[in-house]
């Protein structure tokens, strides 16, 4: 059975006045929802479930190279 499946993705899902948070990675159209106690964790699995499935790091908008000075140095790559 051939299909044409979505591609997979994961996110962070944060809730409002919790600390609590969910990861949810969607691969040929299942869902799979980790609940993790912090954002810290939930930045964990989510790297953990990319890397399982291959799945590419998102688009911050941000050039990839240095051509933007105006950027904050904390949203600056580094470059060592």
């Amino acid at each position: 059975m051939t299909g044409k499946y979505a591609p997979p993705a994961v996110t962070i899902r944060s809730y409002p006045d919790s600390p609590i948070c969910d990861v949810l990675v969607v691969v040929r159209d299942q869902e799979m929802i980790l609940r993790c106690s912090d954002y810290r964790q939930a930045t964990q699995w989510a790297r953990l479930e990319r890397k399982t499935y291959k799945i590419p790091e998102p688009d911050t908008g941000f050039p990839a190279n240095e051509e933007a000075d105006d950027l904050p140095l904390f949203l600056r790559s580094d470059r060592n």
